[in-house]
């Protein structure tokens, strides 16, 4: 499969500018004793502030739109990089935007909350701490639409759907691409993974490549144990929907889960602090404290293979960047 014959397959909403920059981070390796690092910038995605969670709203628009609602449900909390922007997304396509948000309305909202409704997205919260709870209220929610003359369909924390990991199943296509026309040998993938729908698209596109290209995900966010398993079922469903097939014991081969979750989710302690820094002084990069940041602090910690290539697939996080810097600042 390539990506001409992907897009002929399954509807896309265009939003991004892509290819994203595929770079050499030589003071980056350095830090972390590889001795042959590349940076997959997708925080230049290129459609409003950017990050890798575009390439999923692509194709969750669009099937809001195959499916003719007018409206989505999208559970995400009050930093989340997605629901801001699939707000975003959802206003340029002409569809209303709903979040559902765990807890209660925050006293100070976030730099996410506020882009949200920026776009015009309105927001609910579920009035409890369980993130979990979020993706089955808005499963709740959308299918109490019709009952006042709407229609809608509900869309999972991350975009994590099977819909929503088409998004990284094309930036797998990409990818490999990249690497072929550099002359960049199959080694390692490091992507920072939360609800697992970009780890699952990419390890998608390795298996219907046949890639010899080895995806590290840590999880900042979900114990690791089954964690693998439930990415790769996602892959076999995604690739079925491009009418692929691929099987999940075969791609388990390719993927290792690791616990990154630190201090837990969205919490940083003085070392991951001084990891952000330490990162933006050398390299210039804005690292979030809730993906980047714990992902890196893990490849810190469990020194890799040096000598094989390394990717880091930097997925963005501007709007936690924001929050960051602020409450740093205030500190």
């Amino acid at each position: 499969m390539n990506i001409d014959e992907l897009d002929a397959s399954v509807s896309r909403f265009p939003l991004g500018i892509l290819p994203t920059p595929l770079v050499r981070a030589d003071r980056l390796a350095q830090m972390f004793d590889l001795e042959h690092l590349w940076i997959k910038r997708d925080d230049l995605t290129g459609f409003s502030w950017g990050g890798n969670k575009v390439r999923a709203a692509e194709y969750l628009v669009a099937e809001a739109i195959d499916r003719r609602v007018g409206e989505v449900v999208v559970s995400g909390g009050p930093s989340s990089n997605f629901a801001a922007i699939m707000a975003a997304a959802g206003r340029v396509a002409g569809l209303r935007v709903h979040q559902v948000s765990y807890g209660i309305e925050p006293p100070t909202e976030s730099a996410a909350l506020l882009a949200g409704r920026g776009s015009g997205s309105s927001i609910s919260y579920t009035g409890s701490a369980d993130r979990r709870l979020m993706d089955e209220v808005g499963v709740r929610l959308a299918s109490d639409r019709p009952n006042f003359g709407a229609q809608a369909i509900a869309i999972p924390r991350g975009g994590a759907s099977d819909v929503g990991s088409i998004g990284f199943l094309r930036a797998g296509l990409e990818f490999i691409g990249q690497v072929s026309t550099a002359g960049i040998e199959p080694g390692v993938i490091v992507l920072p993974t939360g609800s697992g729908g970009s780890a699952a698209g990419l390890l998608a596109a390795l298996g219907l490549l046949g890639s010899a290209w080895q995806l590290l995900a840590p999880s900042v966010s979900r114990p690791p144990n089954g964690f693998a398993q439930q990415i790769a079922d996602k892959a076999v469903r995604s690739a079925a929907l491009t009418g692929e097939r691929l099987v999940a014991r075969d791609l388990l081969d390719s993927l290792t889960v690791v616990d990154a979750r630190g201090t837990g989710f969205g919490s940083t302690d003085p070392e991951t602090s001084a990891l952000i820094q330490t990162v933006q002084h050398e390299t210039g990069l804005l690292i979030d404290p809730v993906y980047n940041a714990k992902a890196l602090r893990w490849l810190c910690g469990h020194r890799p293979e040096a000598q094989r290539n390394h990717v880091y697939w930097f997925t963005g996080g501007t709007l936690g960047v924001v929050d960051h810097l602020l409450t740093t600042r205030s500190e």
